[in-house]
């Protein structure tokens, strides 16, 4: 490299300036410390971080005003060491600048100040940084870079001082669990045993930070694994040289000569044991052959009964812990199992599990140029964020496409989606979280601290069931087998199994799942609900149900005002009929003799009582479907009513036709009158009586049927 290592390592490595220019796109515009020794510091990057600026300003970022961007590096001068960054986005319109330079042609200037550190605590330089990159752009000149300068230093001087005694919390800030919880309820823990699986996840939102979030969130809820397990996140060596990546091959030549002086020098050393014990003599060595065995097996009974003696304790411990551990289908009374899990310290068993370490990356944002490095042969996992669509587009690329938006979990492989099935001792779990999390208490329950916990007690109740032997399929069961027989095959399980802690340990864990209990009715919800959100047939069927709904409420929205306008034009004709029949028997009254007069009065009446005889009706909503298998919801309206003794010249009107017809009106597709013909029992029975002065007929009493209903 044309720099050399920095002889003190300070927490921040670099503060830049990364701009876009409307010919040459993203470059790096300011660097302090040049991120090359001897260099300006601008327009120049080194091989290794030939594509930064591309990290710095990330795709899109010209749709938003603002953004926050965390991305890794890999070391320029450690292949097993990682460099973790921060970039403030900013979007300002040129008016706001003091001083234009030739290259602002257009109405809006976008820059990102970005930081380099040596540490992974994202959320703490992000709030500095913030305020920094808008003091900076408030100046309205961006030569003015003393702002920056003085920033790195005081940065480094309080990290400095703090070198020594920094809190776990700085790791932390910024990582809002409450807002992933909140955001991802149940699907919080299919995240993270996805995870644990160490399978090609891509999640694809933007602006890009609550994607970051989610990443290093997620990552964080495994014990220790920012603190301690993050130095490998961006290392790879690669089968072929790739351009965004450093080269080490020189330092990897002297790391493997080193290794076969090492060799060398341990062969030379067993040829001397060898030569060595040669010269013994032959009595001599039968003599201690014979010493070794009498002691051994002299010593063979006090071992083996302190065995005995050790694995019934081991027994009588496990069995004890197990009675101890009354198993209730209240959530509250289970959560007591969890509090002693959550107490114990990480450290003991050997946390964190290194899941990105040995080509398995994690990379909270990754720019369009890095895409081929995840098709190398030796890139075995990673999980990544990116805001491009051509990454959604590789389906080979991703084993798991996450939308941060929808907060949804699209997997490709049936059986991985069998793995990340939540059992309902898991649904348990997660439902006690957001129960908390709902109602947070500061510092108590439901805060960032008490959700870190519960993880860590849930992940070692997980690994205390992987390591058990005397673990059930049922202890298994509780956390999906599909998934307990992929875990103990990832290769970040295998290293840790290498170094777990004693079998004692574990003996006074409880084994199997903290909220295993049996069945209630709040969990046979639970587990519909989740199937119905997760699953592909309760997908179709929440859509089935969506589109059914839409269609039923537009038909029914028609069919109210059809009918509205329909039931007006019944109830109002009657009305104007009387009326005018009325009037045409005064206006003759003079010329007609009273037998006239008395018949057309009989009549009026008559066709009054005619138009009352519809006393109900129904609706009917039929579903038709036509050729282009659309279904388009039909209203039919089935009028029955009865038949009065109407003259021949009233049956020709319109308030006879109602009198006498029985249909279907069908008002949706087509719109029009399908007449049946059905014989109807008429019951008509005239009473009349003859009052003085030759009066009209009494009102005749009528059988009426009412409509029918009918509703497909």
């Amino acid at each position: 490299m044309a720099s050399g290592e920095p002889e003190n390592k300070p927490p921040i490595l670099h503060i830049l300036v990364v701009g876009f220019h409307h010919k040459l796109g993203c470059q790096v515009e300011f660097s302090h410390p040049p991120l090359i020794a001897g260099s300006t510091g601008r327009q120049e990057c080194p091989s290794g971080w030939k594509y930064l600026p591309t990290l710095a300003l990330p795709d899109g970022s010209h749709n938003f005003v603002d953004d926050t961007v965390f991305f890794n590096l890999p070391s320029l001068f450690e292949p097993a060491a990682s460099v973790y960054g921060v970039s403030c986005y900013r979007q300002i319109p040129v008016e706001r600048l003091k001083i234009r330079t030739a290259d602002m042609t257009r109405s809006t200037v976008q820059k990102s100040v970005c930081i380099l550190a040596r540490l992974p605590i994202y959320g703490y330089i992000e709030v500095k940084l913030s305020l920094i990159a808008d003091a900076f752009f408030d100046q309205g000149d961006f030569s003015c870079t003393e702002l920056l300068i003085k920033a790195y230093q005081q940065l480094n001087a309080c990290l400095l001082d703090d070198e020594s005694h920094r809190p776990l919390r700085h790791f932390h800030v910024g990582l809002s669990l409450r807002e992933i919880v909140l955001h991802w309820r149940h699907k919080t823990l299919m995240l993270f045993k996805l995870l644990l699986l160490q399978r090609r996840v891509v999640c694809f939102a933007s602006p890009v930070r609550g994607m970051c979030v989610l990443i290093l969130g997620i990552a964080s809820l495994i014990p220790r694994l920012l603190e301690k397990g993050f130095q490998e996140v961006a290392c790879v060596r690669t089968s072929r040289p790739l351009s965004p990546m450093p080269d080490f091959t020189a330092s990897l030549q002297a790391e493997a000569e080193a290794e076969a002086e090492c060799e060398a020098e341990q062969i030379s050393v067993s040829a001397i044991e060898v030569i060595e014990t040669e010269t013994i003599d032959g009595a001599d060595l039968d003599t201690l052959v014979s010493t070794a065995a009498s002691a051994g097996s002299s010593q063979s009974t006090p071992n083996s009964q302190t065995q005995e003696l050790n694995f019934g304790l081991t027994q009588g411990r496990s069995s004890a812990s197990s009675a101890s551990l009354t198993r209730e289908a209240s959530v509250d009374t289970l959560a007591s199992n969890l509090i002693a899990l959550c107490s114990v310290n990480p450290d003991e068993y050997r946390a964190p599990v290194s899941i990105f370490a040995s080509g398995n990356l994690c990379l909270p944002y990754l720019s369009l140029p890095y895409m081929d490095l995840l098709s190398d042969p030796m890139v075995l996992s990673y999980i990544i964020g990116t805001s491009n669509v051509l990454f959604q587009q590789k389906r080979q690329l991703a084993d798991v496409l996450v939308d941060i938006e929808a907060a949804n979990l699209d997997v490709h492989d049936a059986e991985l989606r069998r793995q990340l099935v939540l059992s309902t001792e898991d649904l348990r779990f997660m439902d006690y979280i957001l129960k908390h999390v709902q109602t947070p208490k500061e510092d108590a329950e439901g805060s960032e601290q008490w959700i870190r916990e519960q993880f860590q007690g849930y992940i070692l109740a997980l690994l205390r069931t992987a390591v058990a032997p005397d673990a059930t399929p049922k202890d298994n069961d509780y956390y999906n087998a599909h998934f307990m027989n992929a875990f103990k095959r990832t290769q970040c399980y295998q290293e840790w199994y290498d170094v777990r802690p004693d079998a004692e340990f574990f003996d006074v864990l409880p084994a199997g799942h903290p909220f295993a209990g049996t069945l209630s009715v709040a969990d046979m919800k639970l587990k519909l609900a989740q199937t119905m959100q997760n699953s592909e047939s309760g997908r179709k069927i929440n859509q089935a149900v969506n589109n059914t709904s839409r269609a039923v409420g537009g038909a029914i929205s028609q069919a109210k005002g059809a009918f509205s306008s329909w039931w007006s034009s019944i109830t109002t004709a009657p009305a104007a009929a009387a009326s005018a029949t009325v009037s045409a028997t005064a206006t003759s009254s003079s010329s007609a003799d009273t037998d006239a007069a008395n018949q057309s009065s009989s009549e009026t009446s008559e066709a009054a009582e005619a138009a009352a005889g519809v006393q109900e009706m129904t609706v009917t909503f039929q579903n038709h479907k036509d050729i282009e298998d659309l279904d388009v919801a039909g209203v039919s309206i089935h009028l029955s009513s009865s038949s009065g003794n109407l003259d021949e010249a009233h049956e020709s009107r319109s308030l006879g036709q109602v009198g006498q017809q029985t249909g279907i009106v069908e008002i949706g597709r087509e719109a029009e009158l399908l007449d049946k013909s059905q014989t109807q029992q008429q019951s008509h029975t005239v009473r009349s009586s003859t009052g003085c002065g030759g009066d009209a007929a009494a009102p005749s009493s009528v059988d009426r049927t009412n409509g029918d209903v009918f509703i497909v």
